[in-house]
């Protein structure tokens, strides 16, 4: 297979594929490179819904959070969550070993994903409310907030 990288100014970086017919391995090429980031790392996370694993790209995920001692992800295309097979922490490591920069824990139970925020209400008394989604919401703990407010603030 004949290769071919081309410096242009764009947004972001894209991938175009010229074949005279779409194979299953032009099908499955494509597919790999779709779930890949900019640096070519993996984007792509496994969700369990029974006996079904459900890839879901990390720019759909809307929040990671557990509950019962289990570890869920909710994502914009499913509208059950998923249960992910690791623990937060686990998720925290691997987000920051693929720069997902996005992902930021607020609790001891919950992950958000930045780019998927709506709005911060700060109107309780102290307490900072996360709005993500259709009328979805989490609360920033007390031990998060300084944290939550140094990132949302852009101050370091």
């Amino acid at each position: 297979m004949q290769v071919q990288i081309k410096i242009e100014q764009c947004e972001k970086p894209y991938c175009v594929i010229h074949a005279a017919v779409e194979t299953d391995g032009i099908k499955q090429l494509a597919e790999k490179i779709a779930s890949m980031d900019a640096s070519g790392k993996s984007a792509v996370v496994s969700g369990w819904d029974g006996d079904f694993c459900i890839q879901v790209k990390t720019q759909q995920i809307l929040r990671i959070y557990s509950l019962d001692k289990k570890v869920y992800l909710e994502c914009e295309t499913e509208k059950e969550p998923l249960l992910l097979k690791m623990r937060l922490y686990e998720f925290e490591e691997l987000a920051d070993r693929c720069g997902w920069t996005d992902f930021i824990r607020i609790s001891n139970t919950d992950i958000v994903n930045l780019s998927k925020v709506q709005k911060f209400d700060m109107s309780f008394s102290g307490v900072v409310k996360v709005i993500y989604g259709d009328e979805r919401f989490a609360i920033v703990s007390r031990r998060y907030m300084n944290k939550i407010k140094d990132r949302i603030l852009m101050r370091k």
